[in-house]
């Protein structure tokens, strides 16, 4: 009898909203008996499959999971091609995605995927209101029926990041404190897989191996933590005074000092963009606070990493303490969007996102920067 059977007949019980005692009833068996198939312990006698089958609506080649094994490995690169960026078609990821929920639209892990690109395709559209429907239905159905615990939090986490938008719509029917509700339901860092592998597992290698994912992500998670309070007026949309990012300076060359403890060896592994960024975010700060000088230092800075970063091999050896014998994958495990280099990204937004005159962007000196990065 096929594995999947197990979860197949809990998932479609559930989704009928029936109870194990309920199930059994219909098809003239113990309670214990359903419970003993749902945890695999056990299977129906053959001549029941036809019956469990009708009784839901589907093939017994469903209800057996007969073609999962054989569609798992498709599954799987669909995921690894969303998960990575490695999807093609000026449509992006929603077009990409829409395709794998028509092949497998009982699968969470291509259903939360779509969730994530129905949300960006609003974000992107600037119309929150757009697939709010549907968004609201997927979450739904796998806060109900999904058993997998890290896919439920992926879709909460997925709904609260739709939420911060959406409660600025008028008539929306979501309030930043449904936001924050939500947010109060997420696992505290102690919950984290990352924390616990950094010290429970009985093996030292898997211990050292769990502290550098932990540093990795720790580092990440600070400095994300340090820009957004450098540019919490930006993320509240209030004018800064000068006060204010006198202050995003001084946060962000503070965690500039940190990376440069940190990663001794030059390779910020995970943190490669944000490292890159907060050059970016230093050089128009201090145009802001009339220290050009300063301004060319840090945008010269941020332009030379992103040239180096592009330019580097995908795979890197790490050589700092905290790191030593680890790789990092530029393609794999560095968020900065390779559907376009970091060279061309940061050559945007000194053109056209950071509020610099246009006099300082005439001068020779801004116009070195953007050479480096051709």
């Amino acid at each position: 009898m096929n594995t999947y059977f197990s979860e197949n007949i809990k998932r479609l019980r559930k989704e009928r909203d029936l109870t194990q005692e309920a199930l059994a009833d219909f098809l003239g068996v113990s309670f214990q008996a359903v419970s003993k198939w749902e945890r695999g312990e056990s299977y129906p006698d053959i001549e029941l499959l036809p019956v469990i089958a009708g009784f839901f609506s589907v093939s017994t080649d469903d209800l057996l999971g007969v073609d999962k094994a054989k569609n798992e490995e498709d599954i799987l690169a669909f995921i690894d091609k969303f998960d990575n960026g490695k999807y093609k078609g000026s449509e992006g990821s929603l077009s990409f995605m829409k395709d794998a929920y028509r092949k497998y639209p009982s699968d969470f892990r291509i259903l939360v995927r779509y969730m994530h690109s129905l949300i960006n395709d609003n974000v992107d559209a600037g119309d929150y209101l757009k697939n709010k429907k549907e968004i609201f239905a997927i979450y739904d159905r796998i806060q109900d029926y999904c058993t997998n615990d890290r896919i439920r939090m992926y879709a909460k986490n997925l709904l609260i990041h739709y939420y911060k938008p959406l409660s600025m719509v008028e008539n929306s029917g979501v309030s930043a404190q449904d936001m924050y509700n939500l947010i109060e339901e997420m696992p505290a860092i102690s919950h984290s897989r990352e924390y616990l592998m950094s010290y429970m597992p009985m093996d030292i290698e898997k211990v050292k191996n769990g502290c550098q994912k932990l540093f990795d992500s720790l580092m990440y998670y600070f400095d994300n933590a340090v820009s957004h309070f450098s540019r919490s007026y930006m993320l509240t949309g209030v004018e800064p005074t000068e006060e204010q990012i006198q202050e995003a300076v001084e946060a962000l060359e503070l965690m500039v000092k940190i990376f440069d403890l940190v990663y001794t060896d030059g390779n910020y592994g995970k943190c490669w963009r944000v490292a890159i960024y907060n050059y970016g975010y230093l050089g128009q700060y201090y145009h802001r606070l009339g220290d050009d000088k300063k301004a060319i230092e840090n945008l010269k800075k941020c332009a030379e990493l992103a040239k180096f970063f592009d330019t580097m091999p995908d795979v890197t050896e790490r050589t700092a303490l905290l790191f030593k014998g680890t790789t990092v994958n530029k393609q794999e495990d560095v968020a900065v969007y390779l559907d376009t280099s970091v060279c061309a990204q940061m050559t945007h937004h000194m053109l056209d996102n950071y509020p610099l005159s246009d006099e300082f962007k005439a001068r020779p000196e801004f116009q070195e920067i953007l050479n480096i990065m051709k």
